[in-house]
């Protein structure tokens, strides 16, 4: 199960994951444009986390914001186009196994599906994008120039997730099933 986050409470177990996980510097919770969600376990435990925002040509990405970088995003046609960025990700330590990054995989499509997004946006270690590949196949392009954060140093590779073939054939991505359950399109 995963849930939007809406309010502080929800929040400290969001900013929790990622203290867990990695270094996160949070933005203003009340006033970003920013959905947060947090994912649970059969057992009610708070196992991950991620965002997500609307992408605005105008402002440009948040990642942008705090990584110094131009996004190559051109590729995409955005006219008429939703797209969405991956503005954070996250799975606590104990629960880092192909389990819970697959059922993570599942939520993300579903809630990606229930905003009737085109296209997703994002950043990622060069690691999990070969993953991401794998589930969504070639309907993800991950750009091969590596950027590598300056306050860290961390190496991250950016992504495009073409959300249309995904939609329209979710039945050939077996990968995006969990458990009993099924990403189904919405009518």
């Amino acid at each position: 199960m995963f849930s939007k986050v809406d309010s502080i409470d929800e929040n400290k177990m969001y900013l929790e994951v990622f203290g867990d996980a990695w270094e996160f510097n949070d933005t203003d919770y009340e006033n970003d444009r920013t959905d947060r969600y947090i994912m649970f376990t059969e057992d009610g435990e708070v196992f991950g986390a991620f965002a997500y925002t609307l992408y605005d040509q105008g402002i440009g990405s948040t990642i942008e914001n705090l990584y110094s970088f131009k996004e190559n995003v051109k590729e995409i046609n955005n006219e008429d186009k939703i797209t969405i960025e991956i503005t954070a990700f996250a799975v606590k330590k104990k629960f880092q196994s192909p389990k819970y990054f697959m059922q993570s995989f599942f939520y993300m499509t579903q809630e990606l599906i229930n905003l009737k997004a085109d296209y997703c946006i994002g950043l990622t270690e060069p690691k999990l994008s070969s993953l991401l590949k794998r589930v969504y196949k070639k309907n993800l392009s991950v750009l091969k120039k590596q950027i590598i954060a300056k306050e860290d140093g961390t190496e991250w590779v950016s992504m495009i997730l073409n959300l249309e073939p995904v939609f329209t054939n979710i039945n050939e991505y077996p990968i995006l099933r969990y458990g009993a359950f099924n990403v189904v399109p919405l009518t």
